[in-house]
């Protein structure tokens, strides 16, 4: 007995970002299948997903969305305006939540000052705002229940961590019930219980009759997924049943070689590296917001030159900590904290905070103008500021340029941030960390989004800029592989509470 077709690609040439991705893509999907995607380029496997969506120019070939067959037809008789993408969800790696004004224009520091942070809406406010074409088996309570959110329904969306912001966002897919739900890397930004824990929800939603195209790595493919297509070169070279796909190893390694270390500790060496007797002093820390501890009697010294590993589950209080260094947490006044040997509250601007740190996070690309191109990113490095808003010198700009040539995308300089590949958005965050040669380097999930090939070559390169032995690190990562080995210390949060420090 032959399966209904779900969903078809047939020879299909795509441009995505301004490139030819595929040449001749050929994909079938049949009702009741999962698939998961693999690839060793990040953006191949998202181009793949915005192909389905529609959202890529096709110039050859052509998508067939069987499923939506029936109910267009429907609609249009009806005479209601309709649309394949009314039966499909998706959870992308550059979603955005929005204020009460319905506008993304949150800063970044907004979400640590409690009067302003109530512009945005709260969790379960923003589930109840999701306006979804079909009814079903999904609802407020459901989606809370199976994303184990009820204890985060009444906080506002712009203090929530990465990973709880990636939770709501599968949940507001899921509550427009779907037949076919799009997730591009979802367990990016879990961690680890919680990465554990998405086999069990991947299993709820497919149990109730959604089918799944999902992203992901080789060694991340869950259970309830049937099947797997590897993409390389355009096109789609290998499908397998999911039990049969063992130990794929999609990084071209002779790719990676050929990283100029000494031209790195050339760019480094362009400005010295600032030295401090005390880098970090932090004692009895606490913290909490509407009478919710979020640090609780936290110690902790980090020495120059010294490289930390910061680990703990979604929300145990990293990120906070995180913001009492970068000079973004109003309550590091009524805190016993040294930084950069000048204790808080003693004149200190917030510029004199940020001058010795470099920081790179995900996150951080939403706060930049849409108008800045990756030239103007890395320069907004020397100013700290969330782009580039002063005339720069001739040499300024030569020296922008030789890290985005060092990080071999010196192609993007011209484009909008928004408009590049993911994994290439990190690269130039991390350039625009290290132009000002920084005393401490923060990757806060730095690495996330990015291919297989890719991290590996930013674990790489991390690894030799920590290896400068006045360049201090805090590195923050739910993936142990991520960690470079320079990495020799380790602080350990839950609940706020400080459980391990070696």
């Amino acid at each position: 007995m032959t399966q209904d077709i779900f969903l078809s690609i047939e020879g299909a040439k795509v441009k995505y970002l301004d490139r030819t991705i595929f040449q001749e893509l050929d994909f079938s999907m049949s009702t009741g299948e999962n698939w998961a995607i693999l690839s060793a380029s990040g953006a191949e496997k998202t181009a793949f997903l915005d192909t389905i969506l529609g959202k890529t120019i096709l110039s050859a070939g052509r998508v067939t969305r069987d499923f939506a067959v029936a109910y267009q037809q429907k609609m249009t008789a009806e005479g209601k305006i309709n649309s394949f993408r009314d039966l499909i969800a998706v959870v992308s790696q550059r979603y955005t939540f929005t204020n009460k004004s319905n506008l993304q224009n949150f800063y970044y520091q907004q979400r640590f000052n409690s009067s302003e942070s109530e512009e945005a809406a709260t969790v379960k406010e923003q589930l109840e705002s999701v306006e979804a074409k079909q009814s079903g088996h999904w609802n407020v309570k459901n989606v809370m229940d199976l994303l184990e959110l009820q204890s985060l329904g009444e906080k506002s969306l712009i203090k929530l961590s990465n990973g709880e912001s990636r939770r709501l966002a599968i949940a507001c897919a899921l509550l427009r019930n779907p037949r076919l739900f799009l997730m591009d890397q979802p367990m990016t930004g879990l961690d680890v219980s919680t990465r554990e824990h998405f086999g069990e929800v991947l299993k709820a939603i497919t149990a109730s009759r959604i089918q799944v195209i999902m992203t992901t790595s080789p060694d991340e493919i869950p259970e309830a997924i049937s099947h797997v297509a590897i993409l390389d070169g355009g096109k789609v070279v290998q499908v397998a049943k999911r039990e049969e796909v063992h130990q794929v190893d999609l990084v071209d390694h002779a790719a990676l070689s050929g990283f100029d270390h000494k031209r790195l500790d050339e760019l480094i060496q362009l400005k010295p590296v600032e030295k401090f007797d005390t880098l970090i002093q932090m004692n009895h820390v606490h913290i909490e917001y509407n009478k919710k501890v979020i640090l609780d009697d936290v110690n902790w010294q980090v020495n120059q030159g010294e490289c930390w590993a910061l680990r703990g589950h979604n929300g145990a209080g990293k990120s906070t900590l995180l913001s009492l260094i970068n000079g973004e947490n109003p309550q590091a006044y009524a805190n016993d904290l040294v930084l950069f040997d000048r204790k808080r509250g003693t004149g200190e601007t917030i510029w004199d905070i940020k001058r010795p740190i470099g920081f790179v996070s995900p996150e951080l690309a939403r706060y930049f103008p849409a108008n800045q191109t990756c030239l103007k990113v890395v320069l907004s490095g020397l100013f700290d500021t969330m782009g580039l808003f002063k005339k720069v010198t001739p040499e300024q700009e030569q020296q922008a340029m030789d890290w985005l040539k060092l990080f071999r995308i010196a192609h993007v300089a011209q484009l909008r941030l928004t408009q590049i590949p993911l994994e290439n958005q990190r690269f130039c965050l991390l350039a625009r960390a290290m132009i000002k040669s920084p005393a401490l380097l923060i990757l806060d999930e730095a690495a996330q989004g990015m291919d297989d090939e890719q991290r590996i070559l930013f674990r790489e390169t991390i690894d030799h800029i920590g290896s400068h032995p006045d360049v201090s690190m805090i590195y923050v990562s739910h993936y142990e592989q991520d960690v470079p080995q320079v990495v020799d210390h380790e602080l350990v949060l839950e609940e706020g509470k400080v459980v391990k420090q070696v």
